[in-house]
């Protein structure tokens, strides 16, 4: 038995893993978008529907890499499309957006919530320290 290497964040809309279950993602789920986390992207990006919104490490810029990220995962997903967002192994920066997303849908009420509830659909979530630093600065009370 294999195991999917990407989840659903949200049933049949928004989906959260690596960028090694891409193909296996549009072979098998109607995506629309692809979001591409990753801070640097050496090459071609890895799909003709992906699009580099890359989560940085710069402390200066990263809270508005976040939103910004955020903000295109939840506008698609209100214009009725289907998306999947990564990183290499979708732990950190897709673990990050799907904190986000959960928060954003007010599916969570605090970001050590929704982390749970991301933790609980993809198990191998794992939060920089800098990025829930970071969610927390953006969705305090």
């Amino acid at each position: 038995m294999t195991s999917q290497k990407y989840k659903e964040l949200i049933p049949n809309r928004i989906f959260i893993g690596g960028v090694d279950a891409i193909d296996n993602l549009l072979a098998t789920e109607n995506i629309d978008v692809i979001y591409d986390l990753r801070a640097e992207v050496k090459g071609e990006l890895p799909s003709d529907r992906s699009i580099h919104q890359p989560i940085v490490d710069d402390a200066e810029q990263q809270d508005y890499s976040i939103q910004t990220a955020v903000k295109k995962v939840i506008d698609a997903y209100n214009d009725g499309k289907n998306v999947y967002f990564h990183y290499n192994t979708g732990r950190g920066r897709a673990g990050t957006i799907a904190t986000a997303t959960l928060l954003e849908l007010g599916l969570a009420d605090s970001v050590d919530e929704a982390e749970q509830k991301a933790i609980e659909i993809q198990p191998t979530i794992n939060l920089k320290p800098q990025f829930k630093d970071a969610l927390k600065r953006i969705y305090k009370k």
